[in-house]
């Protein structure tokens, strides 16, 4: 079977579902000839591709273009078997529970501190303003990089995300960015960072002998994008989901308990992260059909998120769903190493809303046009403080 539409073009970016619901029903696995891609789109099937790292492999790039799969950085994202793991086990020493611990009290006063600063019914944008905040704050100072770097993260991360899809206009204008990337990393030493911060854990464990020093200054980039990007796009929608369904608000506000699942929920719907590809190192059949060996796959994680084979009416915003299985931060092997932090920071900032705030109201949002990443560019907002009590 052959999808002729194209996923890369802009109104299929802006409007991504038609497009994967047709892929769905096509079959397991489909071929898009208009880009030289197979796609996989049922739930199932999304999973059962992420768990088969040793045939669909990240190893030789997880991107839709020969040009940016044949740069060679030694980082978590484009690694499989035994050099992953390695990799991945330092990468996410920071982001394990005993460091998430000893982090969230700092996380819970920001958190508070922003929606009080907020919650005076004035107009602001929700994604600069509130959505970001957390992990420009606080995120990009854990990475610690130098001034200069983190003054440049959400502008590399957001290149480097453009050209892991194909070489449209977009790919294309984000090459100088990923090369500027790719020119700071390669002069970065431990001098240049931050003492104690994410970063210089990198070359600690260089020293140790656990990475190599290229490998420590490279994977460096595996904290740039994960760390900030996904997270604001995720947290704007989730603003916007429950901005746009007053009933939905007030009920999480008569049970708080809800947060974790809505966070989960919110997620699912955004999928900040259309998808990523992989190298069939040998035939892969899914369901009857083969995808052959040499393949670029298509792995959409957005489209298994609205799967109307495994979610019952997929496209509505359901704060009792509480999807734990949804692949909007990936599965298997190469699910977002700071996935545990994201959803902290979205609980921390749920919470202190439903303290301070007695009503949202969403304007008309911006979309923010992307070749992997999905979501808003601004969307203006009110947080309607929580009336006073009357006096007894």
């Amino acid at each position: 079977m052959q999808f002729e539409g194209d996923l890369y073009r802009r109104a299929a970016l802006r409007d991504p579902y038609p497009h994967y619901k047709i892929i769905r029903d096509m079959g397991p696995a489909v071929f898009m000839p208009k880009r030289g891609l197979w796609a996989i789109g049922r739930h199932d099937g999304v999973r059962a591709a992420l768990r088969a790292g040793d045939v669909l492999v990240s190893g030789k790039g997880v991107g839709a273009n020969g040009l940016v799969n044949g740069i060679t950085s030694p980082i978590t994202l484009t690694s499989d078997g035994e050099t992953h793991d390695r990799r991945r086990r330092v990468l996410i020493q920071p982001v394990m529970p005993g460091p998430l611990k000893e982090l969230r009290p700092r996380l819970e006063a920001e958190a508070e501190a922003l929606i009080a600063r907020h919650a005076t019914g004035d107009t602001f944008d929700a994604m600069s303003s509130v959505a970001a905040h957390l992990p420009v704050t606080v995120v990009a100072e854990l990475v610690g990089l130098n001034e200069a770097g983190r003054r440049r993260m959400l502008s590399w991360a957001a290149a480097t995300f453009n050209m892991l899809g194909v070489l449209n206009l977009r790919g294309l204008a984000a090459l100088p960015k990923l090369m500027h990337l790719g020119r700071y990393v390669e002069k970065l030493g431990r001098a240049d960072v931050v003492p104690g911060g994410w970063a210089d854990r990198l070359f600690e464990a260089a020293e140790r002998g656990e990475l190599s020093s290229g490998e420590a200054r490279a994977m460096v980039i595996d904290y740039v994008g994960p760390a900030l990007d996904t997270t604001i796009l995720a947290s704007g929608h989730m603003l916007w989901l429950l901005a746009t369904d007053p009933q939905a608000y007030a009920q999480l506000r008569e049970e708080p308990a809800l947060i974790p699942g809505i966070v989960n929920e919110a997620v699912r719907l955004a999928s900040p992260i259309r998808g990523f590809t992989r190298h069939a190192a040998s035939d892969f059949e899914l369901d009857g059909t083969v995808i052959p060996e040499g393949a670029r796959v298509l792995v959409l994680f957005a489209s298994a998120n609205r799967d109307e084979r495994h979610y019952e009416a997929p496209d509505r915003f359901d704060i009792r769903r509480n999807p734990r299985d949804h692949v909007g931060w990936g599965h298997g092997p190469h699910s977002c190493v700071g996935m545990h932090l994201a959803r902290l920071e979205m609980e921390l900032l749920l919470e202190s809303i439903v303290r301070q705030v007695g009503a949202l109201e969403a304007g008309e949002p911006r979309f923010a046009y992307n070749n992997v990443l999905q979501g808003f560019k601004n969307l203006p907002m009110r947080f309607r403080p929580v009336a006073p009590r009357a006096a007894a």
